[in-house]
């Protein structure tokens, strides 16, 4: 056979079979079985996550409204034609507030003063002997100085109300009027004529503070709460609240503090929620608030993925003895469970090649490696008839250790956009403060053009009403 026909038939056999590459020099095995097959995407974790959120509300407003409401004079009189006999003014300042705990305090200065007379005896509407006159801080006397104490035990309900019991506590004198007949206290007799006012009064503050609604302060967090917030480059988080509880109340001066617990669901998608918001739920027993946790998935593309990889190993030769190869291309493709590699090389011999690994994340180092990294079952076929010798386990694992992904500029951004996400003013003056504790990767999955990562985000988040 002439040297033109053999190099025809040796032609004709190279383009119709893939085995004889030692002859044909390009080595050219199948793609694997399993390229381009992907597995679903497995749901994303729903952690149900509570939020705490704390609430101030100034009284003062509330008790000057029942302060307005309360006479600032009294005057009241009682003359019977024996016995005590008397006449009394007071005036009185402000109400003053205080709290602590679960208390509100009042106090109101007072200045009093009071005449009469006593009669021990009376006849025919006369009194037998001359009756014995007395004064205190009247006339051109300066009126006697004192202190009313009340206090107010306040409750929050559960249809989102504040409740109150006020009730008198004490009546102490500054520079008493100490004026005595017959075992009577004067002053014991003023305070039963005034305890009745001061009843009046602790009903006007109950009622004051029972008008107060908790809802105007709790409605415009739950709304905000409902909104997307977008994140750049990652998708839209949405918390989702699902209920709300209210811890006891702190007094502290004259603010009413206590905490909301939002249980939400924060979720991030893709796309926008367009999701009607739901209107506030009954308060459920108080759980406090412990951060939220959140999951979404990363995206890294295979083709900006495949430059990264290629970047390293095209200056890199793979030699055993006098044989060697350096890699010309390669793309990564998704193989169901594992990740395949296409890699084309040149040197001794020409080609291409397949390899499967399995992804293992390090998220100390914020970087992805294959692990297990194997030929593909159709170019182990082909390289033990072709080039044995790249099958060899020094080259193999040399590939192993350079397929090694960094992924912490990814990392990076995704949490410089989560962070900067949680730090907004929300509709309603609804200001939310996040923090971020963690990003780390916890899972994946292989899809067409993509390398899907799932990260689990801890963080805390405060909201703050103007």
């Amino acid at each position: 056979m002439s040297s033109l026909n053999f190099s025809k038939t040796l032609g004709a056999i190279c383009a119709g079979s893939l085995w004889l590459f030692s002859a044909c020099g390009s080595i050219q095995p199948e793609a694997p079985t399993t390229a381009n097959q992907i597995v679903p995407v497995k749901p994303m974790p729903s952690v149900a996550s509570t939020i705490n959120i704390p609430i101030r509300i100034e009284l003062k407003p509330f008790i000057k409204l029942a302060d307005q409401s309360f006479d600032k004079e009294f005057k009241g009189a009682d003359n019977p034609c024996s016995g005590l006999r008397y006449q009394y003014k007071l005036k009185r300042e402000p109400i003053q507030l205080s709290g602590k705990g679960k208390t509100v305090f009042l106090g109101l200065d007072v200045a009093y003063g009071f005449s009469g007379e006593y009669c021990a005896g009376c006849v025919f509407d006369n009194c037998i002997n001359p009756p014995i006159p007395f004064s205190c801080g009247w006339g051109e006397e300066t009126l006697r100085r004192a202190k009313i104490k009340l206090k107010s035990d306040v409750e929050l309900t559960s249809n989102y109300r504040i409740k109150s019991s006020t009730s008198f506590t004490e009546f102490t004198p500054i520079d008493p009027c100490r004026v005595t007949f017959a075992q009577i206290n004067i002053n014991d007799v003023l305070m039963g004529q005034i305890r009745p006012e001061l009843g009046n009064l602790a009903k006007m503050i109950d009622t004051e503070i029972g008008k107060q609604d908790l809802k105007p302060y709790i409605l415009p967090v739950w709304k905000a709460l409902q909104e997307d917030i977008q994140i750049p480059s990652t998708g839209y988080l949405r918390f989702q609240p699902q209920s709300l509880s209210v811890s006891e109340i702190n007094m502290n001066g004259s603010v009413l503090n206590f905490n909301v617990g939002l249980t939400a669901i924060p979720t991030i998608q893709s796309t926008p929620w367009n999701k009607p918001s739901s209107g506030l739920p009954t308060l459920s027993p108080y759980k406090k608030g412990s951060g939220f946790e959140v999951y979404t998935d990363l995206k890294m593309n295979y083709d900006s993925l495949s430059k990264q990889l290629f970047d390293i190993m095209k200056t890199e030769s793979y030699a055993l003895g006098k044989e060697k190869i350096n890699i010309t291309s390669l793309r990564l493709f998704p193989a169901g469970e594992k990740l395949g590699v296409a890699v084309g090389f040149a040197g001794t011999k020409k080609g291409m090649f397949y390899l499967l690994g399995n992804p293992a994340f390090d998220n100390s180092k914020a970087s992805l490696a294959l692990k297990n990294v194997e030929y593909d079952i159709a170019t182990k076929n082909v390289l033990i008839k072709t080039a044995k010798w790249m099958m060899d386990e020094t080259i193999r694992k040399k590939l192993e250790e350079q397929m090694v992904f960094d992924l912490s500029d990814l990392m990076n951004l995704t949490k410089k956009s989560i962070a900067e996400s949680l730090n907004q003013t929300m509709d309603g003056g609804v200001k939310i403060k996040g923090t971020l504790k963690s990003l780390e990767i916890n899972g994946w999955s292989l899809q067409q053009d993509a390398l899907w990562v799932r990260a689990k985000t801890l963080g805390d988040i405060q909201v703050i009403m103007e």
